[in-house]
Order: C-alpha cells, then sequence, then structure tokens
C-alpha cells in the first residue's frame, strides 16, 4: 500500500520548530501563462517563486523574532516522514507573524532554489 506524507519537520535557520498539521510549500519553477490570440490560447513561459506556509507554535524555546524579515536570507528544511527532505538555502520570511494567544504564528517564506533529498 502507498505511504503519503503525513508529518513534515521544519528547521529555519538550523533550529528545529514545533509547527502544526497543514504545512503546505510549492517548489520554485517555470510556470504556463495564457497569451489570448486571435482564435487560440498560446502560452508563455515566467519564473514563480516557491513559496512555504506553515504556523509555527510559539513556546519557551521559539520567538517570533527569529522570523523578522529585515534579518535576510537563510535556510529553510522540510524532512517528510518519507525520508525527504526539501532544502532552500535562499529562503525568506515575508512579512512578520500574527502571534497569536494560543500560540500558534502563521509564517509564509518566498523561495527561489532547492535541493531535494532523497532517503
Amino acid at each position: 500500500m502507498a505511504q503519503t506524507i503525513g508529518i513534515a519537520t521544519l528547521y529555519w535557520r538550523g533550529k528545529k520548530y514545533d509547527v502544526q498539521k497543514g504545512v503546505k510549500w510549492r517548489l520554485p519553477g517555470y510556470q504556463n501563462n495564457d497569451q489570448n490570440a486571435t482564435d487560440r490560447t498560446l502560452r508563455s513561459a515566467a519564473w514563480q517563486q516557491g513559496m512555504c506556509q506553515a504556523t509555527v507554535m510559539i513556546t519557551s524555546d521559539a520567538d517570533e523574532s527569529a522570523f523578522d524579515p529585515s534579518l535576510g536570507e537563510g535556510e529553510l528544511q522540510i524532512q517528510t516522514d518519507l525520508g525527504t527532505t526539501y532544502v532552500f538555502p535562499d529562503a525568506y520570511v515575508r512579512s512578520f507573524p500574527d502571534v497569536q494567544d494560543n500560540g500558534q504564528a502563521p509564517v509564509t517564506w518566498s523561495l527561489s532554489t532547492y535541493q531535494k533529498i532523497s532517503a
């Protein structure tokens, strides 16, 4: 029986963070754009940056200041329970997360390049 991803572990700048289930990401790469012509649709390619969205849990050892966008680029890793690791060496946080009183802080990263490592 085939197995699907069930657990994603997230590391930002070398530190592991607790995240809620539901981490989602899109790899960077080319996308197709529709170009409407007289009586048909053509396509053109354009670069689409990758993204990762995760709800980080703010705990006594996790501070929201680690997600300050002014810190610039850093390494983001996503490890799945299927044995695949995605490494994004030039990821950056788009904006400060809105921290909630239940410890949740949704964070969004933009991604430009990646390496996929399979176990």
